[in-house]
This record gives C-alpha cells, structure tokens and sequence, in this order.
C-alpha cells in the first residue's frame, strides 16, 4: 500500500466506526456528518491500489475502481452540503430536492463519461491519464466542479458564521475547518491547474509529481478536518475525565461533613452519577460549601488559632498550612455536629471568602488531601478534648 493510504486509511476508519455508535438515536445532524465522513472513508479505501486491484477484477471493467471512488466523493458532498444546511437551519428534517438533483446529474454525466472517455487499467492513476482526451478532460472539470461547490458552502460557514462561535472546542474546531478548507481549495486548484494546462499542450508537471502533491493535500486536508469533527467530542471527553479526577479528589472531604450533616446531601440517580461526571462534581462543591456553613457554628477565631498552634507544633507550614487548617476545623466541628454538642459560637470572623468555580475546586482539593493526614488527625482530636466533644474529632474520611 501507499504511504499516504497507511497514513490515512486507519485514522479514518478508526473514527468512522467511532462516529456509527449510537447513529440510530442521534440527531439528524449528527447523522449527516457521520454519513458524509463514511463516504470518504469507503471512497479513499477503494482508492487503495491494493483494493483497487481486486475490485476491477472482480467486477472485469478496467479502472472502475476510479469511477466508484469518485461517485463515493460525490455522495460525500453532497452529504456535506446537507450538513451546512443542518447548521445553518435551513433544512428543517429534509433532504434538498436541488442538493439531491445535482447527486444525481454529476453521477450520472460521471458515469456517462467515464464509459465514454479512454481509461488505464487500475495500476495507472487516472488523473494522468488520457492527456489528448477532451472526454477525460471533461470527465475531471465535472467531478472538481461538484467538490468544489462543497468546499465552497463549507467555507462560507466556516469562515463567515464560524466567527460568532463563542471561545471553547467549537471555536477550535472552526479553526481547524477553516485550514482544512483552505488545504481543499489548494488541492482543487492543484488539479485544475494540472488538468488545464496539460489540456492545452503544457507539460510543466511531472504525472508522479501531481499524483504525490495532490495526495499530499487531499491527506492533509482530510486529516485536519477529521480533527476538526471529532475535537469538540475530544474536548468533552477530556473534561468529563478532569471532572471525574476532580470529584474523586474532594469526595473525601464530602463523605467526612455528609456524616454529620447527612440532610444537606440530595439523592443523586446512579445513571446521572456515572454518566455525567460535572454534575457530580457540582454536587460535591455544592454540598461541601452547605455543609461547611452549617458547621460554622461550632468554630470560632479561638479554636482557629488552636488549630494553627498544633499544627506548627507538628511541622507544617508554607502553602500547606491553610488547608491543613481548614481539615482540623471541619474534623473537629463534624465530631462535634455528630456528637449534638450546643452551638457555641457565631463562627469565625474570616470566614474564607466567595470563590469562582474552579478556584473553590481546588481548595477543595487540597482540603481533602490534608483531611486524612496524621497531624491534622491528632490536632482534631486534641481541639475535641479540650472542647469535651465525644469521639475525639476522628470524623469518617
């Protein structure tokens, strides 16, 4: 096999299959585009040599493989173009009876020609192929033009709407389009340039030479237009894994104020736990931030300093402090929540302020990674001496 068809073949494949799970029940956009990627993906495996070989034999017309390749890459656009409808909102559930009219013209002008005009057999690429033939000429001019209205309504989107894309994987993705469409127009306007000059007498480019760049292209285009579809779901992907690391993180500070204050936590469904791994997240700082006010009646700027006394006392300090801090607090005001000891203060003057998300995320974090270690265990259990709350400020981390 060629080079460019191990480059391709299975990163395209990869995603196409990838692309098919769940297509009965997603929506019609969705369809269209992994319809339109499972064209290109049947039309560049036929235009393996290895595939080509067999299927021209099997079927004993000489290059036909060529003509299923192109008519795949004629469905695949007007796929595409079906998808910028989608977009754009102008489909509304239907095909378009024009989109679908001019499948069925340039197939059947392809076919027409394709019988009509000079063809190799399938070892010799067709694009340099039949140089004195206006038939094959022409043959080229319908299958560029019928691409290049794709590339064309592609580009309007990508480059006129794709600028109101809000910041994120979707602006990203435009991004990485937007190059794609530039490579295919490269890649369209190689062949034209090709095609016409060797039409009218000019030899300037060598056939293997043409054959390399435009595969070049094609690949390049085809690949950052894979990527272009599948970042925003690569993008999901990669948060819902951060947000499963982030809850597992804080999830031990959660079970530890949940013991004494079992009401503030809501039933979440497994289904929802498991395959919306934010919400949970959500959930968690949440009810974390709930509990942790609920307890601020048990502390005061006395005990703080306690708290900050032992630690010393046991060596930590730095950035390490603060959260180790905050740990023996809510050890200790849990003990004393779950022990039903009174109420004996208005909570600390310096109460933590408001945070953004992602910041409260990460004190969290580190609260929870401090709630188990042995200093901070033993300071919650000696501020739960000293204040007579039964249990000893253990807590359930």
């Amino acid at each position: 096999m060629r080079p460019f068809d191990l480059a391709v073949l299975p990163p395209v494949w990869f995603l196409t299959l990838w692309s098919l799970r769940g297509l009965r029940n997603a929506p019609r956009r969705a369809r269209v585009l992994r319809t339109m990627w499972a064209c290109w993906a049947v039309s560049m495996t036929l235009g393996a040599p290895v595939v080509r070989r067999v299927v021209d034999a099997a079927l004993g017309v000489a290059s036909v493989t060529n003509l299923l390749v192109h008519l795949a890459g004629l469905a695949a656009t007007a796929t595409a173009l079906e998808f910028v409808r989608e977009i754009t909102g102008r489909a509304r559930g239907r095909m378009s009876r024009l989109n679908l009219a001019g499948l069925a013209v340039a197939s059947a002008a392809l076919a027409a020609l394709f019988a009509a005009m000079p063809r190799p057999d399938g070892e010799v690429d067709l694009l340099t192929y039949a140089q004195g033939s206006f038939t094959a000429y022409l043959y080229w001019m319908v299958l560029t033009a019928d691409i290049g209205i794709g590339v064309l309504a592609a580009a309007r989107l990508w480059w006129v709407h794709g600028k109101h894309a809000a910041p994120g994987p979707m602006r990203t993705s435009l991004r990485l389009m937007r190059v794609s469409t530039v490579l295919a127009t490269a890649y369209l306007a190689h062949r034209l340039y090709y095609l016409t000059a060797r039409r009218l007498g000019h030899e300037e480019l060598a056939p293997a030479a043409v054959a390399g760049t435009s595969q070049v292209l094609l690949a390049l285009g085809l690949v950052l237009f894979a990527l272009s579809v599948a970042w925003p779901s690569l993008a999901e992907h990669r948060q819902k894994r951060l947000a499963v690391r982030q809850a597992d993180r804080i999830a031990p500070l959660w079970r530890l104020l949940q013991s004494a204050t079992p009401g503030v936590a809501l039933p979440l469904p497994e289904e929802l736990r498991r395959n919306n791994p934010r919400l949970r997240l959500y959930r968690y700082v949440i009810e974390i931030r709930d509990s942790a006010l609920t307890l601020e009646r048990h502390l005061d700027a006395a005990r703080q300093a306690a708290a900050e006394a032992e630690l010393a006392a046991a060596g930590l300090g730095g950035s390490g402090l603060a959260p180790a801090v905050e740990a023996v607090l809510l050890r200790y005001a849990a003990a004393a929540e779950r022990a039903e000891v009174p109420a004996g203060s208005g909570g600390r003057p310096d109460v933590r302020g408001a945070l953004d998300l992602e910041a409260e995320i990460a004190w969290f974090e580190r609260v929870a990674a401090a709630v188990e270690l042995p200093a901070v265990v033993a300071a919650a259990r000696s501020l739960a001496k000293v204040s007579g709350v039964p249990g000893g400020g253990g807590g359930a981390g």
